[in-house]
């Protein structure tokens, strides 16, 4: 039978080429070894004994595809395990955790890192060099945290001697707090000690430098715009997220937005998207790449160069890198896992950082899954729709669900084993917010660079990014606020082993046919074109700046801030004058709460006045008075020398050229017109010898409502006011010390005669504010009551006749206009 023969093809199976995987599997073995050897106790050796043969093996079969892939990543998990025992800091009496328990030590160091500066402390990481026990000094190594107060400040490089009692972090009370402390090699704490500081201008110059320029971008945004639009913008760019309120930081929480707040992987994927929108008519691909990545590098450093922008800039740029420069997207997971060696290899308790966890699983979920799910996404939906209106839909929807899903597919496991909870109101609050944050920080990093330069300038550019700030916090209070935003839902390190393990297999079997990989945009263009965007964001804030401005309406309005245990009332005259009488103790609150009642532009305050010297109710002023032009502080003349955050309050008026007056009876100052302000009493003509009776008294008239504000004056100064016949009918009565029974007596209140009485306490306080017996005092008069730990803040507006009220728990009004005495 003639034609051809018959031949017949035998296939085999295509060998892996191990050089394209040898990174990744390495460094995934790299990782696993370090997390197992946390989990044991095997000593270095019985690790290494360990890795001998599997490295041998590896070196061996390194070309044999999967067999050597598994003895490099089995090499490579013995090697990391010994590497993390080899790190971890002996008990010996030349490390400072050898003596912990030791109490009335005295040690001497280096202040090392950047301050943390909270609301009422300061976390100070501290070099030690040496440790006096019993009159003698030991030379030590080591690294301890130090609580100390927010006054006098302490700066990164001050050589400090710290006397104190030396615990373990243990002893702070949280078991997974101390578990974050050991891992970040921190073995020893100090609570409160006496500080004195020996020397300034340690550590290295060029830290300090660092540190001076991210202090003055922080100075920037804080002259640019309100709080809290302010601290939100400096936590997304500056990475600083200290004075974002706790309520608001709770609400980011209940939502699962935390990670906007911070830089984190996240941030950095956002500004590279950012920039390489921007910069892709201008440049080849290849180039904008490497300007991307220098400005990343840039941009890491001039944010202070800490450890969890550093590890989000690494990894930003090795997708760049593997993306970008190499075409290949394994060698950019490739690139991910070396950075993440090399961090480990340096510290590996980074491992255990949940800053890096997320970031790395963050970035590693975009490399894996963003490209792809946009491109399926764009087959199955282009088909159905014309092709102009197909294009923007499938762009909308790649930046503003695909993308996020993507960066979020690997975090939300580690996010149920650290926090234990499910946002269900985290789709949502990513489908409103997150289209919005490209323009924050477009509008943001603007308004910090213009503000650098010029800070005038900053200011109005400042204008551009507050309706996006604005809006971003608006819609994560609503959604905060409905009802199950977020369940518990813990997830065990088992459950998140199996949960990864299954993810795993998915992600293999859906990747088991190749792709082609075309050239994609890190992000999609916008259907909104910047002209349009532009124009709309300069009419909202037009609009938004008319409505804000049509507050002269003849009625004055009084609010009795919702500062937890603590005092402040701020005040708005028919013409805008404004009267701020305490701050509270917690900055980011107070501040918070005047960035809701001023409007975003207005940067000046006429009149501060503190009652008297007590934390709770001075505290919170020094950052109004950096923050505002305060024309006039009004004190009671305490001396400042006991107490550091009256000191600082002083030393912050005559920075910024306040003037410091002190009160004396009978004085009256005309805030308005028809609007007076009578100091009742003042600790400087007083002579009390109690703090709080030393508290100035002010009573404010506006037509027929007249106000009393006591500050914290108790029995004594009652008595006095009574003895001198001051002037004491009012239509409204500021309790005096937060409802407590050393004030407002019987005597006083059937003088006063108030039908409202405004009690200013903290939500559960351990002081029992307000007392029974003084509430009862207040019945007996006929006051209504009304209390911010109860309703939250309380606001009054009144035309001098009418007076309204409206509390920030209630809807609606909760007392009828009034007519007043």
């Amino acid at each position: 039978m003639g034609g051809s023969p018959i031949t017949a093809t035998v296939s085999t199976p295509s060998t892996v080429d191990s050089r394209y995987f040898l990174a990744l599997v390495g460094g995934a073995g790299w990782l696993a070894g370090i997390w197992l050897a946390g989990a044991t106790r095997l000593a270095v050796l019985v690790w290494l004994s360990m890795a001998v043969p599997l490295v041998v093996g590896a070196a061996w079969l390194w070309q044999r595809g999967r067999i050597g892939l598994a003895l490099a990543f089995g090499a490579a998990a013995m090697l990391g395990g010994g590497r993390y025992v080899a790190a971890q800091p002996p008990l010996e009496s030349d490390y400072i955790q050898y003596y912990n328990g030791a109490r009335g030590v005295e040690i001497g160091g280096l202040v090392v890192g950047e301050p943390v500066v909270h609301d009422t402390r300061t976390q100070l990481l501290v070099a030690v060099r040496e440790i006096a026990l019993d009159g003698t000094s030991h030379p030590v190594m080591g690294t301890i945290q130090v609580e100390t107060g927010r006054y006098p400040f302490i700066p990164y490089g001050a050589t400090v001697t710290m006397a104190g009692d030396l615990s373990a972090p243990l002893t702070l009370g949280s078991p997974g707090y101390a578990a974050y402390l050991e891992r970040r090699g921190i073995l020893s704490v100090m609570d409160f000690p006496q500080i004195d500081v020996d020397a300034v201008g340690g550590g290295s110059a060029v830290y300090r430098l660092l540190l001076r320029v991210k202090a003055r971008g922080r100075e920037v945004i804080a002259a640019s715009l309100p709080e809290p639009h302010a601290a939100l913008l400096t936590g997304i760019l500056l990475g600083d997220d200290s004075g974002i309120p706790r309520q608001l930081e709770q609400d980011f929480r209940e939502t699962g937005m935390t990670h906007i707040i911070a830089i984190s992987g996240f941030n950095i994927a956002v500004i590279i998207a950012l920039l390489d929108h921007m910069m892709a008519p201008l440049f080849p691909r290849r180039t904008a790449a490497l300007v991307i990545m220098l400005f990343v590098a840039l941009y890491a450093i001039l944010v202070g160069a800490s450890a969890s922008v550093v590890r989000a800039a690494v990894m930003g740029i090795s997708y760049l890198i593997g993306r970008r420069l190499l075409g290949r997207p394994t060698l950019a997971i490739a690139g991910l896992f070396t950075a993440a060696f090399l961090m480990t290899l340096s510290d590996p308790n980074t491992l255990w950082d949940v800053g890096f966890q997320l970031s790395f699983a963050a970035t590693l979920g975009l490399m894996l899954y963003a490209g792809s799910w946009s491109r399926g996404f764009a087959r199955r939906v282009l088909p159905l729709l014309p092709p102009r209106v197909g294009g923007r839909v499938t762009a909308l929807v790649s930046e503003v669900l695909l993308v996020t899903l993507a960066a979020q597919a690997l975090t939300l496991p580690l996010i149920l084993y650290h926090f234990g909870r499910l946002s269900l109101a985290g789709l949502p609050a990513n489908i409103l917010v997150l289209p919005a944050q490209t323009a924050v920080m477009a509008t943001g990093g603007l308004t910090l660079a213009v503000g650098l330069l010029w800070p005038s300038a900053g200011q109005v550019v400042g204008l551009l990014a507050w309706p996006f700030l604005h809006y971003t916090i608006s819609a994560i209070q609503l959604l905060a606020q409905l009802p199950f935003a977020s369940i518990p839902l813990p997830l065990s390190a088992t459950g998140l082993i199996g949960v990864y393990l299954v993810i795993a297999a998915v992600t293999m079997a859906a990747k088991t046919r190749r792709e082609t990989d075309q050239p994609q945009s890190l992000s999609p263009h916008s259907a909104a074109r910047p002209a349009v965007l532009l124009g709309g964001v300069v009419l909202g804030g037009v609009l938004l700046a008319g409505w804000r401005a049509g507050h002269s309406d003849n009625l004055l309005r009084a609010a009795f801030l919702d500062v937890g245990q603590g005092d402040a009332t701020w005040i708005q005259t028919p013409h805008d004058r404004q009267l701020l009488v305490d701050g509270g103790r917690y900055p980011s609150v107070i501040l918070s709460q005047l960035g809701r009642r001023m409007p975003f532009w207005d940067h000046s305050i006429d009149v501060v006045i503190a009652t008297h010297p007590d934390a709770d109710h001075i505290a919170g002023l020094v950052d109004v008075i950096e923050r505002y032009q305060v024309s006039m502080l009004i004190t009671n003349g305490a001396d400042p020398a006991d107490d550091p955050d009256y000191a600082a309050l002083l030393a912050a008026a005559e920075a910024r050229g306040s003037v410091v007056h002190v009160a004396r009876k009978g004085e009256v100052l005309l805030l308005d017109e028809g609007v007076r302000l009578e100091i009742i009493h003042a600790g400087k003509d007083g002579g009390m010898e109690d703090r709080n009776d030393a508290s100035v008294v002010a009573r404010l008239r506006y037509g027929e409502l007249t106000v009393l504000l006591t500050g914290d004056a108790g029995g004594a100064a009652e008595a006095a006011m009574l003895r001198d016949g001051e002037p004491l009918t009012a239509t409204v009565l500021k309790a005096g010390h937060h409802g407590a029974n050393t004030s407002s007596s019987e005597a006083f209140l059937r003088v006063v005669s108030p039908q409202v009485m405004i009690i200013s306490a903290g939500r559960g306080n351990s002081y029992g504010h307000p007392h029974p017996a003084m509430l009862a005092r207040a019945a007996a008069v006929g006051a209504t009551v009304l209390r911010t730990d109860e309703l939250g803040t309380l606001e009054l507006t009144s035309d001098g006749t009418r007076v309204w009220w409206m509390a920030e728990h209630e809807n609606v009004t909760i007392l009828d206009a009034a007519q007043a005495p």
